[in-house]
């Protein structure tokens, strides 16, 4: 008999050495993500500001907006051991100067910015280059002023009915200023305008200054005016205060009575400014900014910009109360651009 010797080979145990493998895999995949994890640590710890802050303000030098921005820029400077740098953006309705604060990525910028170009910007035009929804942090609501319909003497009329009158009289012929489409400006007019049946062109600025020259001069017919930019005019009568937006009268104007005491009851309005950053900013940081802003409005006069003797409601907000106030803002005006079917060319 032929005994034939068989080599005996290792057996290769794949299963085994698969296994080994995919530990060898997965202690990768976790180390990788552990170092991502440090990076974002190290980056969240890191001190902000780490250089000068650019403060992006949506309307020319002299606005409201404007004043407060450098009323509080050394305050924040102070802070934060960094100078706060204010640029003017003014135009397109605020949305030139959201847009740059929207594509910043750099966390060094922020925005001083009026209510519709976080709000309803993107309802007017669908190929706007940002999301109100999306692409901001609130920080701070910094204040709150009611509008006064403001006209010329040379218009000849005292009071609202007088106007409406007048406008429905002569469809077409006259035009109202605003700051810009989308602001309350301009969307509070147009509301009024479907409402009560009235023809009066839109004539759109990049500012109260330069609608209020216009309109003392009566190239434009009637504005929805700030009482800052309107009350020394009022005062001297060069303009007329038909009628203002707010729930009270108000103090620095008391003759002027509200849309209310003239027959349209729940059409309260206001104007507003707020403190923003791009999407993703640092909680913890927009938090300390709101806090050092909010004790700035409260102790230094200098930090409002003259806007509380002038009738504005000074609040230095948290940045949740930002964000409950625009989303509120968003839901009340956005339905007025779809129910009147509004553009941003309108």
């Amino acid at each position: 008999m032929v005994v034939r010797l068989v080599p005996v080979r290792t057996p290769l145990r794949l299963p085994a050495k698969r296994a080994a493998l995919g530990h060898l895999r997965r202690r990768r995949v976790v180390g990788g993500a552990l170092a991502a994890a440090a990076v974002r640590r190290a980056a969240a710890a890191s001190p902000w500001p780490e250089r000068p802050v650019r403060l992006i303000v949506v309307v020319p030098p002299g606005n409201g907006p404007d004043l407060v921005a450098r009323g509080l820029a050394p305050h924040l400077a102070a802070a934060f051991g960094q100078p706060f740098v204010v640029e003017n953006r003014p135009g397109a309705g605020g949305t030139i100067a959201a847009a740059e604060v929207a594509r910043a990525a750099d966390r060094h910028t922020l925005g001083v910015v009026l209510g519709g170009p976080t709000t309803v910007a993107k309802a007017l035009n669908p190929r706007l280059a940002y999301d109100p929804a999306h692409d901001f942090t609130a920080i701070s609501l910094l204040t709150r002023v009611p509008f006064v319909l403001t006209v010329p003497p040379s218009l000849g009329v005292r009071d609202w009915p007088g106007f409406v009158a007048l406008v429905r009289a002569h469809p077409g012929r006259f035009s109202y200023a605003s700051i810009g489409p989308g602001t309350v400006t301009h969307l509070a007019m147009e509301e009024f305008k479907q409402r009560l049946g009235l023809d009066i062109t839109h004539a759109p600025y990049r500012g109260f200054p330069q609608a209020t020259l216009d309109l003392v001069a009566g190239r434009v017919h009637a504005m929805f005016n700030v009482p800052s930019a309107a009350l020394e005019a009022i005062r001297a009568g060069t303009l007329v205060g038909l009628a203002q937006s707010g729930e009270t009268r108000l103090a620095t104007l008391p003759e002027v009575p509200t849309f209310a005491e003239v027959g349209l009851p729940d059409t309260a309005f206001f104007g507003w400014t707020g403190l923003i950053a791009p999407a993703g900013f640092r909680r913890e940081v927009a938090e300390r900014i709101a806090e050092v802003v909010r004790e700035a409005l409260r102790t230094d006069p200098a930090s409002r910009g003259g806007l509380d003797r002038a009738g504005n409601e000074i609040i230095g907000s948290t940045p949740a109360t930002l964000d409950a106030w625009q989303r509120r803002e968003a839901a009340r005006w956005s339905a007025v651009i779809v129910r009147l079917g509004l553009t941003a060319a309108d």
